[in-house]
């Protein structure tokens, strides 16, 4: 635990740790986009403008909207796993910008 606290002793770190986080999360998105491309709700619009298919960016957009909003209804978790992942998401970063 102490080594964990000393990983965020500065802000600077911190800021560090979100972008990590943001980075494998919106890795995790698009992986499990790809494997089963109905767990989200997508918007309309953002699927003709990429021909029916979202790639990495879109999912690197949405991990940086829930870390630091709570997006924009974009793309929407649909399955139980991914409303997991996007509640961790969000208290992560709370706790890692509190802590």
């Amino acid at each position: 635990m102490e080594y964990i606290k000393s990983l965020m002793d500065e802000p600077h770190e911190k800021i560090y740790i979100n972008f990590i986080l943001i980075i494998i999360l919106s890795f995790v998105y698009y992986i499990l986009y790809l494997y089963d491309n109905e767990s989200f709700i997508i918007n309309e619009e953002l699927l003709k403008r990429n021909r029916g298919k979202l790639d990495y960016f879109d999912f690197l957009y949405f991990s940086i909207l829930n870390q630091l909003t709570v997006s924009y209804g974009d793309l929407i978790p649909l399955t139980n796993i991914i409303k997991l992942i996007v509640s961790l998401q969000i208290l992560l970063f709370w706790g890692i910008a509190l802590y």
